[in-house]
């Protein structure tokens, strides 16, 4: 049985992605530890609950459980950006998009970190095989003719 790698040879590019999703994964590290903090799993910010409901503090858990499996996702992206896999823009986009539905209002600054940090690795499509795709418009013009009339046509 082979293994393949689709990987790509270390580029200034993947190593700013790299550095850039990484820098948002730490940043967002104390988004799930707040929303555990609340949960009361532990004390890390001496954050009370005071008497909220039940059903808040078990939004608040399993939030802080999928944010804390976000940070993990971005922190993975980051290392796939730094040895040039193909995928890392995938697992990035997915990571910044997914911890905006798990901690809006926090995660929105990492967000956009992750983001540009994907945006920089570029289109994975975009060099098959060493052959760069065209840029040209990919509608085909519809209507239009190149034929110069002859004489008498109009």
């Amino acid at each position: 049985m082979t293994l393949t790698h689709t990987t790509k040879p270390l580029s200034p590019n993947g190593i700013a992605a790299g550095a850039l999703a990484a820098l948002g994964a730490a940043s967002a590290i104390p988004i799930p530890l707040a929303q555990l903090d609340f949960a009361g799993f532990f004390n890390v910010f001496n954050i009370d609950s005071g008497d909220s409901s039940r059903a808040l503090l078990v939004i608040a858990a399993v939030g802080g459980v999928l944010t804390t499996a976000v940070v993990a996702l971005a922190l993975t992206g980051a290392v796939l950006a730094f040895t040039g896999a193909r995928s890392a823009r995938t697992i990035l986009i997915a990571a910044a998009l997914a911890g905006l539905v798990t901690a809006i209002p926090l995660w929105t600054p990492a967000g956009v970190v992750i983001g540009a940090a994907a945006l920089i690795l570029g289109d994975t499509s975009e060099s098959e095989h060493g052959v760069e795709r065209s840029r040209r418009n990919p509608r085909a013009a519809t209507g239009v003719t190149t034929r110069t009339p002859r004489q008498g046509e109009t």
